[in-house]
């Protein structure tokens, strides 16, 4: 049985909730330590690492990837199988991009590289969760 656009939406918010809120502890433990430093400055927006943005990518992709993952499962047998295969093959190449940061440090790249699989993660895990229960009221 396939889910419907409001249970992955549903699950898509609950993945967004999720990764915000562990990329920020993860945010604020490396700013803590001074690995997320001043001395960083992203090229495309001209500042330093700070809160905003690391919420804003932790729930816009998480959206774009439900709506992905609706159209997976609206025009194919196998929706969730081919999403977790785009989703794996796109989160390691998105593993490259933090390197690409001018004078970054490895550990800076790290933090960034952590927190892409932690969004990756619960996008995953959550509509899986979602499959799951859909499967059972069957």
């Amino acid at each position: 049985m396939k889910l419907t656009f409001k249970q992955i939406m549903g699950a898509v918010l609950f993945a967004a909730l999720s990764s915000t809120v562990i990329d920020a502890i993860i945010f604020f433990i490396f700013k803590g330590l001074g690995i997320f430093d001043e001395t960083i400055i992203d090229p495309a927006s001209k500042a330093t690492l700070t809160i905003a943005p690391v919420v804003m990518a932790s729930i816009m992709p998480s959206i774009v990837a439900g709506l992905v993952f609706f159209l997976f499962e609206k025009f194919s047998n196998n929706g969730f199988k081919i999403f977790s295969i785009v989703s794996i093959v796109l989160v390691l190449l998105s593993l490259i991009s933090p390197f690409n940061i001018p004078n970054v440090a490895m550990g800076f790249a790290i933090g960034l590289n952590l927190m892409h699989l932690v969004v990756a993660a619960n996008v995953l895990f959550f509509i899986n969760r979602a499959k799951k229960a859909q499967l059972e009221k069957i």
